[in-house]
């Protein structure tokens, strides 16, 4: 039987630490709204990466987030500067950051702002001891040409056979949960996927299928349908 709820996924992080975010379609706007919902409850939160994330301000580089943490309940952090971003950091700084904030969240994909994404053979950087797996989708990928959506386009050709001037169909959309694909290195048990920018998808009916599609194909647990824009979640799950 299919389940469908309106949620809060702050909700489902209780007692957890270390959540890790990979994928495409809206990664630092979720990882934004988890950590302004801790910052809301009174709580603490950084943001930090293992790949390279925008240096926003509030922001520090490693060295300097004991002293920084005394003052300050929320920070973006990295290893270093590199061309206006914060470099990524080793597990074991990103370990320590836990002893000083609530909660971690870790930007550990990158997309270019694409849509949609496909994993080189280095990436995504999960750490070991995440507790939370995030792996995100832009909706509004659909009917838009794969080499136009689709991160890292030329690899997904390799490995499926479909090219660049192809329409995203929910199928080829579903062809990305793969183990070569969006779901490599993730422990399925901890992952949840959010199939993001309902609002600004061409195909609004087609979310339900894939969400389905989704959860059989991987056997995950849950799949969000949201719209970061308005703050918008639902639950999809299968009993």
């Amino acid at each position: 039987m299919w389940h469908f709820q309106k949620i809060d996924p702050f909700k489902t992080l209780s007692g957890k630490k270390y959540i890790t975010f990979i994928g495409s379609g809206g990664k630092t706007t979720f990882i934004e709204y988890i950590a302004e919902e801790f910052i809301r409850q009174g709580k603490s939160a950084a943001v930090t990466t293992t790949t390279k994330i925008m240096a926003k301000e509030p922001y520090t580089v490693f060295e300097k987030n004991i002293q920084y943490a005394r003052i300050h309940r929320f920070l973006r952090t990295g290893k270093t500067i590199e061309g206006g971003k914060l470099t990524g950091m080793y597990p074991s700084d990103i370990m320590a950051l836990g002893a000083m904030y609530d909660i971690v969240l870790i930007e550990a994909d990158g997309a270019k702002k694409k849509p949609l994404k496909f994993p080189a053979s280095f990436e995504p950087v999960i750490p070991s001891f995440s507790e939370k797996i995030f792996i995100l989708c832009g909706l509004d990928g659909l009917s838009r040409r794969v080499d136009e959506t689709v991160f890292r386009w030329e690899l997904f050709d390799e490995a499926t056979g479909i090219k660049g001037d192809e329409p995203v169909t929910s199928s080829i959309l579903l062809s990305l949960f793969s183990e070569k694909g969006i779901l490599k290195d993730c422990n399925l048990s901890k992952t949840t996927v959010v199939l993001n920018k309902y609002d600004a998808s061409g195909q609004k009916g087609a979310a339900t299928g894939i969400a389905k599609g989704v959860i059989e194909k991987t056997g995950i647990g849950q799949v969000i349908i949201s719209s970061l824009s308005f703050k918008v979640f639902y639950s999809v799950t299968k009993s």
